[in-house]
């Protein structure tokens, strides 16, 4: 079949091709695309940077759709089936694409608000907390509120926990972090929020911090702020760059350090049926966090969603392009 793709042929420079798609192989679905998420990578790849190649490269991981046709060996589904992709391909910014069936879950036959079955984002923090591994009574702190670290807000709402302590600099995220534990959210560029950061140093660190900002600055906080013995530093976020480390720090402190990045998880596929379940019961309730949709074949449209996912303007936390 016939599937219009894009493709990123030069840094901001996008085109849509005309391309056969094959027929799915064995364990694979066919999906026509009814929406896809912009992931932090594809913004970066829109720019030419962190490409996993030369140009021309394609996009997309966060699919959304209906299947269409099945490969020999898939079980469990069946033409007409709405699924989300929770792993497996980088190329779903398409009409169609096909994908190994047991990366995706089944959503709700009637359901049609497409966009807030983007669940691939869910799946990742999913896998942080079951990493994080909190543990009844255990003090958090979560720093960083943009997309991803406000998905980490509504898991936790699940997660048994003590003190909680979120932590940013951007009001209007920390405000939509204040509907879910309201009291617990403060800028670090404000009295309050200083306050809050010596109260936990004194205290001797919190038991888990999730560092969800990817700054050199808050590299820096979220090693400060993490206990020694027992105390465990979790990096959700991206870091694209080098980061400054006090080895002194981790060596005498007995501290653990997580990288919770989805290859650390040779079960990661796992987790896209229960989160899926989690969607559902509204624990992750990815449309509120949605800013930002256009059009798929619009490239205006879809050019101003990669701006602002770049530059963090007009608002945007989240960006998705829907389909016919």
């Amino acid at each position: 079949m016939k599937a219009q793709t894009l493709w990123i042929t030069a840094p901001e420079v996008m085109e849509i091709r005309e391309e056969e798609l094959p027929a799915p192989k064995y364990d694979e679905l066919q999906i026509q695309t009814k929406a896809v998420g912009i992931c932090a990578w594809d913004s970066y790849l829109y720019r030419g940077m962190s490409a996993p190649g030369p140009l021309p490269y394609r996009l997309g991981h966060e699919g959304v759709g209906v299947v269409t046709a099945m490969g020999e060996g898939v079980k469990g589904f069946q033409v007409g089936d709405k699924i989300f992709v929770g792993t497996g391909g980088d190329e779903m910014m398409a009409s169609a694409f096909n994908v190994q069936y047991d990366c995706v879950a089944k959503i709700p036959e009637g359901e049609t608000d497409y966009a807030k079955w983007v669940g691939e984002p869910a799946v990742c923090i999913v896998n942080v907390l079951q990493k994080a591994d909190i543990q009844p009574g255990d003090s958090v702190v979560l720093i960083g509120c943009g997309y991803m670290g406000l998905l980490t807000v509504q898991g936790l709402r699940a997660t048994p926990l003590g003190e909680l302590t979120i932590l940013d600099i951007n009001q209007r995220n920390l405000d939509i972090a204040n509907e879910y534990f309201p009291g617990c959210c403060f800028r670090t560029d404000t009295p309050e929020g200083q306050a809050r950061i010596e109260k936990i140093k004194a205290q001797g660190g919190a038991n888990v911090v999730i560092e969800m900002a990817a700054a050199e600055a808050t590299f820096q906080l979220a090693n400060e702020l993490t206990a020694g013995v027992q105390g465990k530093l979790v990096f959700g976020a991206w870091h694209r760059g080098k980061r400054t480390i006090d080895g002194n720090r981790w060596h005498t402190t007995g501290l653990t350090v997580l990288n919770v990045a989805p290859k650390t998880n040779a079960r990661f596929r796992d987790l896209t049926v229960p989160t899926g379940k989690l969607i559902q019961r509204g624990i992750y309730d990815t449309a509120r966090l949605v800013t930002h949709t256009a059009p798929f074949g619009d490239l205006e449209a879809m050019h101003q969603v990669f701006r602002h996912s770049i530059d963090k303007t007009d608002g945007y936390l989240k960006g998705v392009f829907l389909f016919d």
